[in-house]
């Protein structure tokens, strides 16, 4: 299975006015003014429709800049069933990085989730319910682990290539088609909409608009798989100046935990796709 929302409701409630017999013996109490929501700041559009490939750079340039961060990403992926039937599964994970070699991801579920720890040396990968984990030397960079864990041990981020030290050098790859389809608001967050293909691939990405182009929202079709699976990723809660102890990207195992061993390498890697 590859992996490459939601319409919003608004609720209005009804206001039920109350009458009285008789006027009341003492003035109510005058209301409380309570302050608007702070609207966001829209910079004008622009008289020329932005390059894609433009706005895309910069916001892997900015990327580049950014030596830790936080972010949560909540996915969404397609599941085909062998009747046609099309599944959701969701996912949210709490990733945070120190380049060049550290990283750490918490995938939440309901169950107690799983941990993902790198420190430059060694990875491991534990799983609370189960009090498991296991362990096993590393690449030197964040870069090649994410390569080594998703070729070799068939572990994968639904953001990776945003990750990387230069994502401008896997985001650009073998672009066929490029459109700028707009700008939108993505929680409250003005963002520029960006559409690409592949040969094999649809993506597409909204970028924030203004002097912090990040990410905000990534979506992938991949046409190479029977039904074009999709996955969408939304990237909330950035955090930009994070303070990790010294301790938070190395795993120590819990009492009681038991070790195992990872299952037998793939047997071969898969060609890699414009966007993981």
């Amino acid at each position: 299975m590859k992996i490459l929302p939601w319409l919003p409701i608004a609720l209005f409630p009804t206001l039920a006015l109350l009458g009285c017999a008789s006027p009341p013996t003492e003035q109510p109490a005058p209301p409380v003014a309570t302050a608007a929501p702070a609207a966001p700041v829209v910079s004008p559009e622009p008289a020329v429709k932005p390059q894609p490939m433009d706005v895309l750079k910069r916001m892997a340039a900015y990327l580049h800049t950014l030596d830790h961060f936080t972010v949560t990403v909540e996915k969404t992926t397609d599941l085909i069933l062998p009747t046609d039937q099309r599944l959701h599964a969701d996912q949210t994970m709490e990733i945070a990085i120190q380049k060049p070699n550290r990283l750490r991801v918490n995938y939440l579920n309901l169950s107690g989730g799983r941990q993902l720890f790198y420190d430059g040396k060694d990875f491991s990968l534990y799983t609370p319910e189960q009090n498991v984990y296991a362990t096993a030397p590393a690449a030197p960079t964040i870069d090649e682990t994410l390569d080594l864990l998703a070729d070799r041990y068939r572990i994968s981020l639904p953001i990776a290539d945003l990750l990387v030290a230069d994502p401008d050098s896997r985001l650009a790859q073998h672009i066929t088609s490029e459109t700028y389809v707009g700008r939108i608001l993505i929680r409250g967050v003005v963002c520029h909409h960006l559409a690409f293909r592949t040969s094999d691939l649809d993506w597409e990405i909204w970028i924030e608009d203004g002097p912090k182009p990040l990410p905000r929202r990534l979506a992938l079709t991949d046409r190479s798989v029977k039904g074009s699976p999709q996955m969408m990723a939304n990237l909330n809660d950035w955090n930009l100046a994070p303070t990790f102890s010294a301790a938070y990207f190395t795993f120590t195992p819990p009492p009681q935990a038991e070790k195992i061993q990872f299952l037998d390498a793939a047997p071969a890697a898969r060609p890699a796709k414009a966007v993981k």
